[in-house]
């Protein structure tokens, strides 16, 4: 099976840099993959599962004869992570801004006690900026 994941446009001096194309007929890594919505979180993966599974195969580029079984499309969700000045394009800063999000990249729930020790905190916050402030 091939599976052809495709993360953004192509930039014209550097051509389609962003776009992968995988072998392998491991379909629990299939599976997985289909759950990602976070770029980031799916090249960390993916990296991963390249350096210890034999079964995964990285192709530079498709043959005429091959075709893609499964294309898996993160282009908007990169484009979000792109045009969004408040997040880094450097995945390690990125996943340290987003840790709100699961490993697929999906917003975790927030539980009463989080948002009361935000809360809190954002309390403490403004009373140090009043009292030392000048």
């Amino acid at each position: 099976m091939i599976v052809e994941i495709y993360l953004s446009k192509p930039v014209e001096p550097v051509g389609d840099c962003a776009r992968f194309y995988i072998e392998t007929n491991d379909q629990e890594f299939i599976q997985e993959l289909k759950k990602y919505v976070c770029p980031v979180r799916l090249i960390k993966y993916l990296d991963q599962e390249l350096e210890i599974n034999e079964d995964i195969l990285e192709l530079i580029r498709l043959e005429p004869e091959q075709i893609v079984d499964l294309k898996i499309d993160l282009s908007l969700a990169s484009e979000k992570i792109i045009n969004d000045p408040n997040l880094s394009p450097f995945p390690t800063k990125y996943l340290e801004q987003t840790k709100h999000l699961d490993k697929y990249g999906n917003e975790l729930p927030l539980e009463e006690s989080d948002l009361t020790q935000k809360s809190d905190c954002a309390y403490e916050m403004q009373l140090d900026n009043l009292l030392y402030k000048n």
